[in-house]
């Protein structure tokens, strides 16, 4: 027996509630990461003891840093996606909730890299990292095809083939820098690190002939949108 289909008020509310439930689950992954740095137990409760113990948790924190960034960074383009999109699908909640389950493992990869960070020898706790980036990010590539093809008829309106290519080529600089990462870990574990500073490069300045493009030719998409309403 076929499925019984919502109507279009109902699809509206899916919509909202899947937005309201990725944003709750953004939110309590940003927040657990912080619960990977323990307060200190001092055997000597002096400042000296305590700055010690800080010192050895510094790792964590950069760590952490770097993914409150990340997590924030992906929330803010899920909002960007979701921007554009006007109805509810079942296809669109698995791929929005296997992008999420790449969240939601993030707390546990940086708790992971920045527990063994000190120890220069060990590859895996970095590798799981850079995996877990590696899936959030082709993830987060197919939730952006999936959402911009225009046969499916999700957006709020018609976007570019240039913005579509500019969308996808954004979300593969993540999982790109951090697969190169990675490889170069096995031999240069420091200068492995110091690579992730290409990301915000990139993102920044490394597609603006595109975003060009692609903003030329959306005022055209306008032009012509426009013309067929008269």
């Amino acid at each position: 027996m076929q499925e019984a289909r919502h109507d279009k008020s109902k699809e509206e509310t899916n919509l909202e509630r899947l937005n309201l439930f990725t944003d709750g689950v953004f939110a309590i992954a940003i927040t657990l990461l912080v619960i990977e740095i323990k307060v200190p137990v001092l055997a000597v409760y002096t400042d000296h003891h305590l700055l010690e113990h800080l010192s050895e948790i510094r790792y964590k924190f950069l760590g952490l840093l770097i993914s409150f960034v990340i997590i924030g960074y992906y929330w803010a383009v899920h909002h960007r996606i979701y921007g554009y999109v006007k109805k509810y699908t079942l296809e669109l909640f698995w791929y929005n909730a296997a992008f999420l389950f790449s969240i939601i493992i993030l707390p546990f990869s940086s708790g992971l890299v920045g527990e063994f960070s000190s120890h220069t020898d060990m590859h895996v706790p970095y590798i799981v990292y850079c995996i877990n980036m590696i899936f959030a990010g082709m993830l987060n590539s197919i939730l952006w095809i999936y959402v911009s093809n225009p046969r499916r008829d999700l957006l709020t309106r018609k976007i570019s083939r240039s913005r579509i290519k500019l969308g996808f080529y954004r979300s593969m600089i993540f999982p790109s820098v951090f697969l190169l990462s990675m490889l170069v870990s096995f031999f240069l574990p420091v200068i492995s690190k110091l690579l992730l500073l290409l990301i915000p490069v990139l993102l920044r300045w490394g597609m603006k002939k595109l975003e060009r493009k692609a903003d030329k030719e959306e005022g055209i998409v306008a032009e012509i949108e426009a013309s067929k309403k008269l």
